[in-house]
């Protein structure tokens, strides 16, 4: 039989092969949405520009006075930044409740004599109507007044307000040890009410918080640090954040304001925030939040696409809620003349934001610049969403489609190796048909198929049929001619013999009269073989088989050859105890025969025969002869025991040997579920017959 082939192989194999192309599917459609989100993204970047356009310019149209009140763009004039407090804190000189403002403080320095430096760090808040303060001073010496009074003859600060008739109120902020600080006027020395300040020592100089009423700015201030390094002497380095002198000359304090915030509130939703700026680039207003929109992983789809696409997260976006000052390649761009939009990526988090800006126009001035912030989140949702009902139905389709073509495969594949054992087991290995064959009732191509090798494998039969019967009805239709050409040609050397005158003239065709017997005698034996070949293959279908000791058996027959070839030595080698097996004795004897005249013919004169008998396992039994004579060659071992098959190229014994002997051998082995085979030697062949032991044998 044939080696199934393997799985790389086979049908089942290949039709999964093409059921793979299956994946081309959520491939295919994995980058449709990607050129649909790409889409999606340049839509929503379009529509947020449009957005912002359109608000920009009614703000521009209905807000003239708010924001002509706003500082410009000016480098003699700067701008101070309050930023609105949820909470007030408390006035105690630490900066715990302002760590979170820190990083945006405003940092001036200034050098003095001996190159003596000082730092300022400006930080400023409101709640409600009251002015936040918390100036860090980096001072290298410190030097306290004497005294409350005086407190312009040590370190100090000066607080510069709006005052009446263009000149600005300046304020001393002072105290002769670290605790409350005194606030009095610099003109007259008088204590100023409704301020409280603290003033700590730190590791770099020390730190001022302080509280004042937020009416007394009217939307200036500055700030001023006196550094001494003795009392009483002149100070060694001033720095101040503008000037102090004129109101003009004041710093703007800028700071989102309440009519900025009631409108920027009616624009506000769930899905944009509002950031007004004005030309410093300083949040003036804002309302509404950025957030993500919430998609829960549950199922494991959901958790399998969230490794390959962006994370949701339902953080809203921070970054730039409490900024004071916001900067941006699309902010310039709007304080330049043109709107823009910018994407930006959130800090530790796959989230994108999109911010567009657009310019505020009053009277052909840009007064400042409107940013609506939006989280790309949703379009990411869409698209999460969308392929996960794709991988689900290319998932479906894949398990059907290719769960169908692997059964269908199996299903063919079965079915080719039922048919392909089918045959091989009706047929035997020299083409013989063992048994009958019983076709498919399916009608698809391999029931055709099973039809048409079944109708092949019939006329085969038939057609074998007729060559194995015509040996027969040649030996039939031979006889009689050949009685005649026998009776002729005994009848003509009679006559021959009788008449003594024609005797001594005849003596020639007397030769070519005995010649043509021979040949008759020939011609009848060969007949007389294919007759028993023919007999032997119908008889063994009757063919009982009986208990026979083979050793007994074996016995009697050496002995039987020993007296019919009495120049020939034979040499056996039997067991001391029988050997009982289901066997018929007269077609081993039969089969016996056959070796032991092939092995006569071809052993070397003087040589022994020898016939073996012994145990081959525990469930068969051997029987070999060996003789020494010529070896076989590898072509001759496969077709030896094939019918019509001799390898004789002489015959010295006058025998007609047509290679039934040993095709003979292999019938009866096979009938005793036996086989025979060949075997060369270092000086000899061995014919060896295996068959099976104490089991019933027959078809």
């Amino acid at each position: 039989m044939q080696t199934p082939p393997g799985f790389l192989r086979s049908l089942r194999f290949k039709l999964l092969l093409a059921s793979l192309t299956l994946l081309l599917i959520p491939w295919a459609g994995y980058h449709y949405l990607q050129g649909m989100e790409l889409a999606l993204r340049e839509a929503q970047q379009r529509l947020l520009m449009n957005r912002a356009e359109i608000i920009a310019n009614l703000l521009a149209v209905q807000s003239v006075k708010w924001l002509a009140q706003q500082p410009v763009n000016s480098s003699t004039t700067p701008s101070l930044y309050a930023f609105p407090l949820d909470n007030p804190p408390v006035i105690d000189g630490y900066a715990d409740e302002w760590l979170t403002l820190k990083p945006q403080a405003e940092h001036f320095s200034a050098t003095g004599a001996q190159n003596r430096t000082l730092a300022l760090d400006w930080l400023a808040g409101f709640h409600r109507n009251d002015l936040y303060l918390l100036l860090e001073v980096e001072d290298e010496q410190l030097t306290y007044p004497p005294n409350e009074q005086n407190i312009a003859a040590g370190d100090h600060l000066i607080l510069a307000l709006p005052g009446d008739g263009g000149n600005s109120r300046q304020l001393l902020l002072g105290t002769p040890a670290p605790g409350w600080i005194h606030v009095q006027e610099q003109e007259s020395g008088q204590s100023i009410p409704g301020f409280s300040g603290e003033w700590q020592e730190t590791e770099t100089g020390y730190r001022v918080e302080l509280r004042l009423p937020r009416t007394l700015t009217a939307g200036r201030i500055s700030v001023a640090v006196i550094d001494y390094d003795q009392t009483g002497r002149k100070p060694a380095v001033k720095l101040a954040t503008s000037g102090l002198q004129y109101n003009t000359s004041l710093a703007y304090l800028s700071r989102p304001t309440a009519e900025v915030e009631t409108i920027l509130h009616g624009l506000a939703d769930e899905r944009h925030r509002y950031t007004l700026l004005n030309p410093l680039r300083q949040v003036i207003g804002r309302h509404g939040a950025v957030h993500t929109a919430t998609h829960k992983l549950q199922s494991l789809p959901q958790r399998l696409i969230s490794l390959i696409l962006s994370d949701d997260q339902p953080e809203p976006f921070s970054e730039r809620e409490r900024l004071g000052r916001l900067d941006g390649p699309e902010i310039r761009q709007a304080l330049s003349g043109e709107g823009a939009v910018y994407r930006y990526q959130a800090p530790g988090t796959n989230l994108t934001m999109l911010s567009s800006a657009y310019p505020i126009r009053v009277d052909g001035k840009i007064m400042g610049a409107l940013v609506v912030e939006q989280s790309s989140q949703e379009i990411l949702i869409l698209q999460q969403s969308a392929i996960e009902n794709l991988l689900l139905i290319s998932l479906g389709l894949f398990i059907v489609t290719g769960g169908s073509l692997l059964l269908l495969a199996t299903s063919i594949t079965s079915r080719i190796t039922r048919l392909s054992t089918k045959y091989q087991q009706a047929v035997s290995p020299d083409g013989r048909l063992l048994k009958p064959i019983t076709t498919s009732k399916q009608r698809d191509e391999l029931g055709q198929l099973d039809a048409s090798l079944s109708a092949v494998l019939k006329r085969t039969k038939e057609y074998s049929h007729y060559l194995e019967s015509m040996a027969s009805r040649l030996a039939h239709e031979f006889r009689t001619p050949l009685s005649v050409i026998r009776s002729s040609l005994e009848n003509l050397e009679a006559e021959i013999d009788s008449n003594p005158q024609t005797k001594a003239q005849s003596s020639a065709a007397l030769v070519y009269a005995k010649r043509a017997q021979e040949g008759t005698l020939r011609l009848n034996q060969i007949l007389t073989r294919l007759r028993e070949a023919t007999r032997l293959e119908q008889s063994l279908e009757q063919t009982e088989v009986v208990e026979t000791d083979l050793t007994m058996l074996l016995q009697g027959l050496s002995q039987g050859y020993a007296d019919s070839y009495p120049s020939i030595r034979f040499e056996t080698k039997l067991p001391e105890k029988p050997i009982i097996s289901q066997v018929s004795p007269e077609l081993i004897s039969q089969a016996l025969d056959k070796l032991i005249s092939n092995a006569v013919d071809f052993h070397l004169n003087e040589s022994p025969i020898g016939i073996e008998l012994h145990y081959d396992g525990e469930n068969s039994v051997v029987i070999r002869v060996v003789n020494r004579g010529p070896l076989l060659d590898e072509r001759t071992q496969q077709t030896l025991f094939s019918s019509i098959s001799s390898r004789r190229t002489s015959s010295s014994d006058q025998q007609p040997h047509l290679g039934l002997g040993l095709y003979l051998v292999r019938l009866i082995a096979e009938f005793h579920q036996g086989r025979v085979w060949a075997q060369n030697l270092t000086d000899g062949v061995s014919f060896t017959m295996e068959l099976p032991l104490n089991q019933g044998s027959g078809k």
